[in-house]
């Protein structure tokens, strides 16, 4: 993701000079601009249920390879659990679904 700031107060560096925060702060004042992501995908870290990062940060999303029943799901931090968030159907330019019922 590209990320560019735009100087609105004009100060030019001489060459070799060092980015570090006292040198961005001669900069004077600027507006951040980062690149849109809509039209990116996204990849989620994978893990299985035995190797699950420890939860408390409400809002995390990852992909778990056997978190279903052995079959992969995504998984939703809540701030105290994972939370299965279950895969459905395959992706089908049809509307056509397919349910299996318990008899």
């Amino acid at each position: 993701m590209a990320v560019t700031a735009t100087v609105t107060r004009g100060f030019t560096f001489a060459t070799g000079v060092e980015a570090d925060a006292s040198s961005l702060n001669q900069l004077g004042e600027p507006t951040v601009t980062v690149d849109s992501i809509s039209a990116t995908s996204v990849t989620l870290e994978n893990f299985t249920v035995s190797t699950l990062p420890a939860n408390g940060t409400t809002g995390r999303m990852i992909y778990v390879s056997d978190g279903d029943g052995g079959n992969p799901c995504l998984a939703v931090d809540n701030g105290t659990n994972w939370l299965r968030v279950n895969l459905g159907s395959a992706v089908s330019a049809t509307d056509a679904d397919e349910y299996l019922m318990a008899e």
